[in-house]
């Protein structure tokens, strides 16, 4: 081979070189570009990713506090309910008593125009309860002192055992109701003591319910 050619030879190569520096100096940016580009997408889906999940955990603090907030209203209302019933209740209780008592006042004045008879059976009530032996003494209505005072041969038979008993008229005692005297002491069978018995019994079924 002649020395031209061998100097053209190298003439090419050494030119053909510079040419595949510069294709690969032109494509590294490029990568880098690439590179870059999605180092800055991972970073923007992580910075989205983490400030969602620090909006939705602040979103939930704020959603609890609110309804812890009305969780708390609620509770105050239910008390004021309990509150308020609890004081419903007593002061129904308190009406009730008062309604059963009237009632029961008004049958007892009925049963007494009816039946003027009928203190007879409140005195042998009382009697039931003597256990002296000596004298008794009964205290009646005066309008029910003559029907107690013809009925005292047969109270004398109910009662056995008593050496006397009289009938004394009082005005303090009200129709339908008597006072029993005796040498232990005295048997409180008025309307009025009846009553109280009543509203009593009536309390303590309203405690035990």
């Amino acid at each position: 081979m002649s020395s031209s050619n061998i100097i053209r030879n190298r003439v090419v190569r050494i030119m053909s070189e510079p040419f595949t520096l510069v294709s690969g100096q032109e494509t590294e940016p490029e990568e880098k570009n690439e590179d870059v580009g999605s180092r800055l997408e991972a970073l923007e889906k992580e910075a989205y990713e983490n400030g969602f999940s620090a909006g939705e955990k602040a979103g939930f603090e704020f959603g609890l506090k609110k309804a812890e907030v009305h969780f708390s209203g609620l509770e105050g209302l239910v008390r004021e309910l309990v509150s308020f019933r609890e004081s419903l209740y007593a002061e129904c209780e308190k009406e009730m008593t008062a309604l059963a008592l009237a009632i029961a006042g008004k049958v007892v004045q009925r049963e007494v125009e009816i039946n003027p008879d009928g203190v007879l059976e409140c005195v042998k009530s009382a009697l039931r309860a003597v256990a002296a032996s000596g004298e008794v003494a009964i205290r009646v209505n005066p309008k029910e002192f003559e029907v107690v005072n013809n009925f005292r041969p047969e109270l004398m038979k109910f009662c056995g055992g008593l050496r006397g008993l009289i009938v004394e008229p009082d005005e303090l005692v009200q129709r339908g109701g008597c006072l029993v005297s005796t040498s232990c002491g005295e048997i409180d069978a008025t309307i009025a003591s009846i009553t109280e018995e009543i509203e009593a019994k009536l309390k303590d079924a309203y405690a035990r319910d």
